[in-house]
């Protein structure tokens, strides 16, 4: 994961540089998006003849966000029957070059048949809706979910409601039991409530907890996700672009001249108006920016163990080994966020205890030769809590912790004239031996704002 993490670090230090102009590189990269957008149409180059056939006219919400031809949706379930193969829905490819989103616009009332067919036959196991049915007085989607204690009936379709949650303020779980032709399926909608039309959420982290819920219910199903808003570009867009990112992270397939402006750019390749405006696409960055930052933090710790202690803490510490190659960040990541009006990402909270190994000489008594361990013996790994979390030890004149005085603790002794023997680290704790001579080995020090103990200095 190196090299992509490498490539996180390179774009958030770009946006780092650009500080006070970040805003108007934003705003001219946008402008040069619409620009690009726009010749498409007036030119040719991707058409959208089919939407604009007179029997299909009236299955646009929208009469201006009509689905490209050489992506869109096209239905054959239920052609028999008469049913048109149109829908305002289009194909987004994934990383891997599947067809891994359908960009689809909120069901009308005389549509809603047709977003089922969609449902159906492509097989999606999770629909992704990013509005609400009425925003600001204005109808944007017809409801197409049962609700509860309600046998909902589209046509051929029978959809019952089996759970309904509320997984954060922002965002709704619904899990659908639909019925078509004897077969049943499990589909579940999330929705998520704060969104504004046109405007972006206040804070990215439900947004990316959102499509990480998404690909957990997903699970190992081929199906793509079916991602719609009230158009299905401006929001719908957004998210297609995040997740699509998060992909590349995930996978480790970031490009070393990854360009969120190329990225927005294919998007609109494929689905009209994709990340519809300049504070959706400012949104985008700030999204992509928290998503980086948080993957570097996690690695850093890694990176820092093992560089300080020239071995492995971990049981699987092969899968750390490509932190190793990663250069140190020379500014902190909150500075980046903040200099795109977003939060600093929050400290690495400190662990409560640190990893503490004990290495045991031979038993008393024990003649010459390899010694043996019994299956019994205390473990070698036992943890040091740290001084916040001792027990408080009472002095007899102040009543308070000698800790806390300066230079050493006056009832202990101190480190370079400590017996050696089982008590030798009093703040050990669950693995001190019964008997036998043996020393304890700190590994490395703690990181964070609290000075280590004096004695430390002596090990």
């Amino acid at each position: 994961m190196s090299r992509s993490l490498d490539v996180a670090r390179s774009f958030l230090q770009r946006l780092e540089a650009r500080g006070g102009r970040e805003a108007a590189v934003l705003a001219g990269e946008f402008s040069d998006i619409r620009t690009l957008s726009a010749a498409w149409k007036t030119e040719g180059i991707f058409s959208t003849e089919v939407g604009s056939q007179p029997g299909n006219v009236r299955k646009n919400r929208y009469k201006d966000v009509l689905p490209y031809d050489h992506t869109r949706v096209i239905l054959s379930l239920l052609q028999d029957e008469g049913h048109g193969d149109y829908i305002n829905g289009n194909f987004i490819r994934g990383v891997d070059g599947s067809l891994s989103y359908i960009a689809t616009q909120g069901p009308l009332p005389h549509t809603l048949l047709d977003f089922w067919r969609l449902v159906w036959e492509f097989r999606v196991k999770v629909i992704v809706m990013a509005c609400r049915e009425v925003e600001l007085g204005r109808k944007k989607c017809e409801r197409y979910w049962a609700q509860e204690q309600e046998l909902l009936t589209i046509g051929y379709f029978y959809i019952t409601l089996t759970r309904e949650i509320w997984l954060n303020p922002d965002t709704v779980l619904r899990t659908l039991q639909v019925t078509f032709q004897k077969e049943s399926r499990c589909v579940h909608q999330l929705q998520y409530v704060s969104w504004p039309d046109r405007g972006v959420p206040s804070n990215p982290d439900h947004v990316l907890a959102l499509v990480e819920e998404a690909w957990h219910l997903q699970g190992s199903g081929s199906g793509p996700l079916c991602i719609h808003c009230s158009a299905g570009c401006g929001r719908t867009g957004v998210l297609c672009t995040v997740d699509y990112v998060r992909q590349l992270l995930l996978t480790q397939t970031i490009p070393p001249n990854f360009s969120l402006f190329n990225v927005v750019l294919e998007m609109r390749k494929q689905r009209p108006a994709a990340v519809q405006t300049e504070e959706q696409y400012r949104f985008v960055y700030h999204t992509v920016a928290q998503m980086f930052c948080s993957a570097l933090q996690k690695a850093r710790p890694h990176f820092e163990n093992l560089k300080e202690n020239h071995a492995s803490l971990y049981d699987d510490a092969p899968s750390f080994r490509t932190s190793l190659a990663l250069p140190a960040t020379t500014h902190p990541l909150g500075g980046v966020l903040r200099s795109i009006s977003v939060p600093g990402a929050p400290a690495v909270a400190m662990a409560d205890e640190y990893a503490v190994v004990q290495k045991r000489g031979p038993p008393a008594g024990a003649g010459p030769g390899p010694s043996t361990l019994s299956t019994e013996a205390a473990p070698l790994y036992s943890q040091v809590t740290p001084r916040a979390l001792r027990p408080r030890v009472q002095s007899e004149d102040a009543g308070t912790r000698p800790e806390d005085a300066r230079g050493t603790p006056p009832d202990r002794v101190p480190a370079d004239q400590r017996p050696e023997g089982p008590d030798a680290y009093e703040d050990v704790a669950d693995g001190v031996q019964a008997g036998g001579l043996g020393f304890n080995l700190r590994i490395g020090r703690p990181k964070g704002p609290r000075d280590p103990p004096a004695e430390w200095a002596q090990v």
